[in-house]
């Protein structure tokens, strides 16, 4: 799971210009708190900002305390930074400075002096303190009240240490351990703050292209967003349905009022509804998050491993539970093999298909903190052993909350190591091959969606018109979910979104099946999704430029298949599809819908195999069925020729069946030519009296 734990660092900068800055990556006087510094109470600190100084105080007995904030420093770079404090109360020997380069305490990088001249450069690493040398300078430190100007200047392979401009130090540099930048301070002490500037050499942000400025993200407001955290927006692919994660409301489950899943769904004038948690199993007492929702949304994959009967077990890992009559299946986890984490925090994004998972992980591999890696689904349900997705998106810093766009292509993802405006920004690219390691450089998706401060995530719809993210910055609390128009240049590739409801033939009620969809030419399967138990509706995501067949499939029931022609869709579409299942019984009639021949000819196309490959199963699952195939054309034609032509197809069939392995004494058939049409008319209607049906003589 990724959390904000550090208040970003504000980048100063002009929107027009694609410079990440010119002379200072960043500078504060502290003449205001524009930048967002913390302030605060606590039993451990104080910290507020008073006459252009930040004033920092450890309040505890032993222990440094250290103010950190977030921004990205290239290792590879030369960089400065510099700051201008003094110690205003504490004893003479206590310790105060600069942390630069650090992940959290025990990764951090360390200048201190104290007011009797003692200076440290020092850290830890994995936990373990390392001291790089202690100097007395008692020359170059000025007393306790009287201010101290430390500077930290990385040049080529050397790191130098400087006080009030005098060298003291000098190092090979062993690189960073993180984004983190600020101030430690030793117990009992307390310090002031007047000035602190980051030098680095010039950025080129490489903007996304055509977005369109007009459009800024919006605060979505009350009903979403609270004093607490809300972050992780997954919205449903077809935008009606907006999944969040909260923290700390006094209704989570559990004592610690860690993340619960909350939704809300979208009203006919396009407003949400208020927020409203989920209840168990889906919740527990950890941290819970919604990383996907199918099409149809009857599923949902999950953050995190649940017990047999719904409690937490772990934050590691991905579950997933489908809608049921009485409300949601415990979760269960879905495998991934080799799978270990060495970061705290982690998320993940499948693909529509679920054949393809993303995740933000840290192994032994791992360019920086976190990097994201690719997972392929094998046919024993578990996905492969993580993989990483390679340096054309991954860096030194970390890369994290990935959502992979319903086109499978266009994959959007945070980082710090890119250039940007502060902190985490969002960026995007494209697949270029089927590897999953190969992308386009990443583009940064500019001022309307990024800022100094934290933002992360971003969820699109099917229709790709509106992105979610999370952002801290003009938040009503900790952070806010955001909602942002999309120029049409700024979309996905577009997909289409077939939906509809599941019958059963015979008796016309809604049935809640399983789903399965195909490439029409090759019977490769593309996906598969859920129609709901309760009132048959399906919905499923397809991808433009080819065709498919797809089908509803229950036990003791035969499939009508439906094909669907994308090759010329150019924009997001939806289409109705409703599918019906006939029982496997005698007198059952089906259309061998797929089935299709050359004009004029009983010459199968190629598309027709799957079709017939599944009747062939049919035939051998049920070893006693009998069937009768009947073969139909349009009504334009000589009526002669086209029942010569019925017949010549019939025939086709049955010989495929039966050089399949099919007895031929269980197969007859007729040709009724053009005799038996479902209409007359337009091309369309013809084009459905042109079909193969079969019915069942006996079981």
């Amino acid at each position: 799971m990724v959390k904000k734990l550090i208040i970003s660092i504000l980048v100063i900068y002009n929107c027009t210009l694609v410079y990440a800055q010119v002379n200072y990556l960043f500078s504060d006087e502290f003449i205001s708190n524009k930048n967002g510094w913390w302030t605060g109470d606590i039993v451990e600190a104080r910290a507020k900002l008073s006459d252009g100084k930040y004033i920092l105080e450890n309040k505890r007995t032993d222990g440094n305390y250290f103010f950190w904030k977030d921004f990205a420093i290239n290792p590879k770079e030369d960089f400065s930074i510099e700051v201008k404090l003094k110690q205003v109360l504490g004893k003479k020997d206590s310790e105060f400075g600069i942390s630069w380069g650090t992940s959290e305490w025990s990764n951090s990088n360390n200048f201190t002096i104290s007011s009797n001249g003692i200076c440290k450069v020092w850290g830890y690493k994995a936990e373990k303190y390392f001291n790089w040398q202690t100097i007395t300078s008692a020359n170059n430190i000025n007393p306790l009240g009287e201010f101290n100007i430390l500077s930290v200047q990385k040049t080529g392979n050397s790191i130098k240490f400087y006080i009030n401009g005098n060298s003291v130090f000098m190092h090979d540099f062993e690189g960073i351990f993180g984004s983190l930048y600020g101030f430690v301070v030793d117990a009992q002490t307390k310090i002031e703050v007047e000035s602190i500037h980051v030098k680095y050499p010039k950025q080129l942000i490489n903007l996304v292209k055509d977005m369109n400025p007009s459009y800024k993200k919006k605060n979505l407001g009350s009903s979403i967003n609270s004093v607490y955290s809300e972050i992780a927006p997954i919205i449903s692919p077809d935008g009606q349905t907006l999944y969040v994660a909260r923290q700390y409301d006094p209704s989570n489950f559990g004592t610690e009022k860690k993340y619960d899943i909350w939704f809300a769904n979208r009203k006919a004038d396009g407003t949400w509804t208020a927020l409203e948690k989920m209840g168990k199993p889906i919740n527990n007492d950890g941290d819970n998050l919604v990383i996907a929702v199918s099409p149809d949304g009857n599923t949902l994959l999950l953050e995190g491993l649940y017990s047999s009967s719904g409690g937490y077990v772990s934050d590691q890992g991905i579950s997933m539970s489908n809608r049921i009559a009485t409300g949601w299946s415990i979760p269960k986890q879905v495998v991934i093999q080799d799978f270990y984490n060495r970061n705290e925090y982690e998320s993940y994004c499948p693909t529509a298909d679920r054949k393809i998972l993303i995740m933000s992980i840290e192994r032994d591999d791992t360019y920086g903190s976190k990097d994201l890696y690719v997972s392929f689904l094998l046919p024993n349900g578990e996905y492969s052993k993580p993989f990483n997705m390679g340096e054309d998106i991954n860096t030194y810093l970390n890369e994290g909350t990935p959502f992979i766009a319903n086109d499978n292509k266009t994959l959007y993802f945070y980082s710090y190591g890119h250039a940007g405006y502060g902190s985490a920004d969002i960026f995007v690219t494209k697949r270029l091959d089927n590897s999953w390691r190969k992308w386009s450089k990443p583009q940064n998706l500019g001022p309307s969606i990024n800022s100094n401060d934290w933002d992360t995530y971003y969820s699109i719809s099917a229709k790709g018109d509106y992105a979610y993210l999370v952002s801290s910055r003009n938040s009503l609390g900790n952070e806010d979910i955001f909602e942002i128009k999309l120029s049409e240049e700024a979309r996905p590739e577009p997909v289409v979104l077939v939906y509809g409801k599941v019958f059963d033939f015979k008796t016309k009620k809604p049935i809640g099946v399983d789903i399965v969809y195909e490439d029409l030419i090759t019977g490769v399967k593309a996906g598969d999704a859920h129609s709901n138990p309760g009132n048959g509706t399906y919905k499923i995501i397809l991808p433009y430029g080819q065709a498919f067949s797809f089908r509803a499939e229950a036990e003791n029931y035969m499939a009508v298949n439906e094909q669907i022609d994308l090759s010329k869709i150019s924009t997001y579409k939806e289409i109705k599809r409703d599918l019906y299942l006939v029982p496997i019984e005698t007198g059952a009639i089906l259309n061998l819908q797929n089935v299709q021949f050359v004009k004029s000819k009983a010459e199968f196309l190629e598309s027709s195999i799957p079709e017939l490959d599944r009747l062939v199963e049919l035939m051998n699952k049920y070893p006693k069925m009998e069937i009768e195939l009947s073969g139909h054309t349009d009504t334009r034609g000589d009526p002669q020729l086209l029942l010569q032509l019925s017949q010549l197809r019939v025939a086709a069939v049955k010989n495929y069946l039966i050089n399949h392995g099919v007895n031929k004494s269980r197969i007859t058939g007729i040709g009724y030519g053009a005799s038996k049409p479902l209409g007359k008319g337009s091309e369309e209607i013809e084009s459905k009296n042109r079909r193969v049906e079969f019915e069942i003589k006996k079981m």
